[in-house]
């Protein structure tokens, strides 16, 4: 599995083989997400090739898998996605900051809504 080149924007860390089209590549840059996601994929019974690149974010693990698994495939990759993911905003007072904004929003919205009714 040769250089995987994601382009400018690359939305999925997954696309079809360079050279075999019966075969999908997932890609992981995170030692501990490829652990993860092998480690899945051995306890599914799931038939894979794994190698080892560099590219220019610096090492990416590799995963061939065959089109007819896909499904099941895509499923473990987004499941070892959610296990790693970083929270949308880190910092707990700014989560309650968004939280208490949008209910003042929504307050406002509905005295407004109730204020302009009595006008017409």
């Amino acid at each position: 599995m040769d250089n995987i080149d994601e382009g400018m924007i690359k939305l999925t860390n997954h696309k079809d083989h360079p050279t075999n089209k019966a075969y999908k590549v997932f890609f992981f840059y995170k030692e501990e997400q490829s652990e993860y996601f092998k480690s899945i994929l051995e306890e599914e019974n799931i038939f894979f090739e794994y190698g080892e690149d560099e590219n220019r974010k610096g090492k990416i693990f590799l995963f061939g898998v065959r089109k007819t698994d896909n499904l099941k495939v895509s499923e473990l990759n987004y499941k070892t996605l959610g296990k790693f993911r970083d929270p949308f905003i880190k910092q707990k007072w700014a989560q309650y900051l968004v939280i208490l904004l949008s209910f003042f929003i929504v307050l406002f919205a509905i005295i407004s809504f109730y204020k302009n009714k009595q006008i017409f």
